[in-house]
């Protein structure tokens, strides 16, 4: 007799609600003192970057008055990157692969760029910090991390910027190579970690893998094997393993526009490859300037930042807009 039973897998993926949610303004940012940082990316018409522009060669403009340029630093100045590797369970099929392209990222950065590694399951742990001239020793660091547990991404990614990057000045980016489904967050959740990144002065990069795909396939076989049982494959609160990893993609793409950077799709070990030295190449040609707003309102109104350049035929990105929620500093 043939038996037909539904099994019910609640895989260790938790639902992201608040993506299906309205976002919040994802050109907007916060800052928590008087100085603006913006970073700058100059192409021409055909997307190709331009180097060598001087300070003087910009104009920053907020609410259609134009600011100082306080601050400056051009391509050649150092660059800090902060790559968050998921070692959840989800990810054990990819992780080596995922491994290997993040080590061959790091022969793209020059000498003094100073790399730290990040890898995150349920808990988040720094694996490596260093310069590039350190490199066997990060490559190898990154070649010994496991997986294991669920996924506290919105956890880790707001932890990373602010026990790490935040206290870093100059050019810095985080790069995260996730699925995007998160399980495990306790302090944060996908709506205020999108805040609280918005408040950074940090390009964040994300590659997305899927995970769903290694998933169905053990769904298959393991149907195959149970005599015609149909298994079914939702989270820890019932969302469908498909649409979670949706909500994952769109948070992922609110995270990345509401900094500046972008988020792609690595599909292949290929495409990963390739997906790295797009990154490596764009984050070799930002520039970072800063300026203090000549409207010390602490309004909380929303403003709106203009970048231009006097270099022809351009095309400039930059951040559009932030909330200036100016806060006292006490001194020692």
């Amino acid at each position: 007799m043939k038996i037909a039973a539904k099994i019910l897998f609640a895989v260790l993926f938790c639902s992201i609600p608040v993506c299906s949610q309205q976002p919040v303004e994802t050109d907007e940012i916060r800052v928590e003192t008087s100085l603006v940082s913006v970073p700058v990316r100059v192409t021409d018409r055909r997307n190709r970057n331009i180097t060598g522009l001087e300070k003087k060669n910009f104009r920053v403009y907020e609410d259609g008055i134009e600011q100082t340029v306080e601050s400056f630093e051009d391509n050649n100045a150092p660059l800090t990157v902060a790559i968050m590797l998921d070692a959840s369970n989800s990810t054990t099929a990819q992780l080596k692969n995922i491994k290997a392209a993040a080590a061959a990222f790091l022969d793209r950065l020059r000498p003094h760029d100073r790399v730290m590694i990040f890898s995150f399951d349920r808990n988040l742990v720094k694996i490596a910090d260093g310069t590039i001239r350190d490199l066997p020793s990060i490559q190898n660091s990154i070649s010994l991390s496991q997986t294991g547990g669920g996924t506290s991404l919105y956890d880790s990614v707001v932890a990373v910027n602010q026990n790490y990057l935040g206290e870093i000045g100059g050019r810095k980016a985080l790069i995260i190579l996730t699925d995007g489904i998160d399980t495990q967050s306790v302090s944060q959740t996908s709506a205020g970690s999108l805040r609280a990144m918005e408040e950074a002065d940090v390009l964040v990069y994300s590659i997305q893998y899927d995970t769903v795909q290694d998933t169905l396939k053990a769904k298959k076989a393991f149907s195959d094997a149970s005599f015609g049982s149909t298994v079914e494959y939702v989270t820890a609160r019932g969302e469908r393993l498909p649409a979670a990893f949706k909500n994952g993609t769109l948070y992922l793409n609110f995270l990345t526009d509401s900094t500046g950077g972008k988020t792609f799709y690595a599909d292949t070990t290929g495409n990963l490859s390739k997906t790295f030295a797009k990154i490596a190449l764009e984050l070799s040609q930002v520039y970072s300037l800063s300026y203090y707003p000549t409207n010390q309102t602490t309004d909380g109104k929303r403003r709106k930042i203009k970048t231009a350049t006097d270099a022809p035929k351009t095309v400039v990105q930059s951040r559009r807009a932030y909330v200036y929620t100016r806060t006292k500093v006490k001194s020692n």
